[in-house]
């Protein structure tokens, strides 16, 4: 979670997708793309053609049919050949915003994709189920609208089922509470409250196979809450990352419905859940597999990462997204502790990442090296925009967090706060009447 009273967000834009369908030897199968690993935006996802509306684009289907035909060299077989199977928008929190259109259509029998290596990396017919069970042991990483439409395609045995099953339908988008297995011992429910500082929603984590534990149950809402139970099954108990509200909401409910303790950094209430406090080294054991609670402050004070041991994979909380970086808001958020945060967490050696918000990550130790590197650019920036003499803090950002949207340059104020009291500590920078500047070295 970050700071109360977050910025306005961009409006999204307008965009369309393509499930492209055929009835193979495995039953239905739909085409599966690669978005380059390069991409800021979801790079390496598997996903479904399709981008943007372009002014020169009539309507949605028009795009959906030109981009796949960019994407995997897909025919012009007519606008009203597509079905449409629903609409997504982006929530609050993506650093890009979209308000998609998804549609489904029937490949021509013939027809042999070709993937544009300007557009996609690859691409490949699968079933609907054996990219979920890809999904679930963590050979791809998708966007809870892909895996929506996946789960939605999976229960068809046919294009003709699916054209019918969608035509007297709502869609994708139509279901409130999503959730997913990424892995053999963890299954994702994602909560219902998505926002500008929560993308989709909290990411609410089940671990093990029995009895469970739930981390970060976040809101308190009856659906949600029976979709946790329900997949969870018997709970031992509930852990939090750290007592941010969008982490904590539904700890009081979930624990008052089984009974299991809740369990955080330090002794204060989670919500408005009593706590068990966690020792930092403590150990979780649920069946074969067990989590290690590591304290790792920055982001808060209390925050909690779970390491899977044997398993080289890290519940991070918020202390890694799977998109964009985390705020570090002072007085509780602090850059020296979120840093050293980071090396301790680079050096477990991590493979897959199951963050706070967004979609999971792989290469974990690259990407926790890449936040590292990101923030010592960052600190980087700032030194330089104190060069030419004092600032204020809305200056400093404004030169210092140039590639960041300006309707998050709110939010950036807090994280360049918590980088200037980290260089004061370092006695590099000082502050003078609310304008700071570099301090005289030697």
């Amino acid at each position: 979670m970050a700071p109360d009273h977050p910025p306005p967000a961009p409006e999204p834009r307008l965009a369309a997708t393509l499930a492209i369908l055929r009835d193979g030897a495995r039953g239905l199968e739909v085409l599966l793309t690669v978005r380059p690993v390069e991409l800021r935006f979801m790079g390496g996802a598997v996903v479904f053609p399709g981008g943007a509306v372009d002014d020169a684009d009539p309507d949605e289907r028009s795009t959906a049919l030109r981009e796949a035909a960019e994407e995997v060299d897909f025919p012009d077989v007519g606008t009203e050949r597509l079905i449409p199977a629903g609409r997504w928008v982006t929530p609050l929190g993506a650093p890009i915003r979209f308000d998609t259109h998804f549609f489904i259509v029937e490949a021509p029998a013939d027809w042999i994709p070709k993937p544009n290596p300007r557009e996609v990396a690859d691409c490949y017919w699968s079933t609907a189920a054996g990219a979920l069970t890809q999904l679930a042991e963590g050979a791809i990483a998708m966007a809870p609208p892909t895996v929506e439409m996946l789960q939605r395609l999976d229960e068809f045995s046919s294009v003709a089922d699916a054209a019918e099953g969608f035509a007297t339908s709502e869609g994708i988008g139509s279901s409130r509470i999503l959730s997913m297995r990424l892995s053999p011992f963890v299954h994702v429910v994602l909560a219902p409250n998505p926002g500008i500082m929560t993308g989709p929603g909290t990411n609410t984590y089940i671990f093990g196979s029995g009895p469970t534990y739930v981390i970060d149950p976040a809101v308190d809402d009856e659906e949600y809450l029976d979709t946790v139970v329900a997949l969870a099954g018997e709970v031992d108990e509930i852990l939090i990352t750290h007592r941010h509200s969008d982490h904590v909401g539904g700890a009081a409910a979930l624990s008052a419905r089984t009974s299991a303790r809740v369990r955080a950094f330090g002794d204060d209430p989670a919500g408005e859940a009593p706590v068990v406090p966690i020792a930092d080294g403590a150990r979780f054991i649920s069946g074969a597999a067990a989590l290690v609670a590591l304290h790792t402050p920055g982001h808060s004070s209390d925050h909690l990462c779970f390491y899977v041991d044997g398993a080289a994979s890290l519940f991070a909380g918020d202390n890694v997204l799977g998109e964009g970086t985390a705020v570090i808001a002072p007085p509780d958020g602090n850059m020296g502790d979120y840093m050293d945060s980071l090396e301790r967490m680079r050096d477990l050696h991590v493979d897959r990442i199951y963050p706070g918000h967004f979609r999971p990550l792989d290469g974990g130790s690259a990407v926790i090296e890449r936040y590292i590197w990101h923030r010592l650019e960052r600190e980087r920036k700032i030194l330089a925009a104190l060069s030419g003499g004092p600032r204020d803090i809305a200056s400093i950002v404004a030169e210092a967090y140039e590639d960041t949207p300006t309707h998050l340059h709110p939010l950036a104020e807090h994280s360049a706060l918590a980088h200037l009291e980290k260089l004061t500590s370092e006695n590099k920078v000082r502050s003078v009447d609310d304008l700071w500047e570099a301090a005289d070295v030697g």
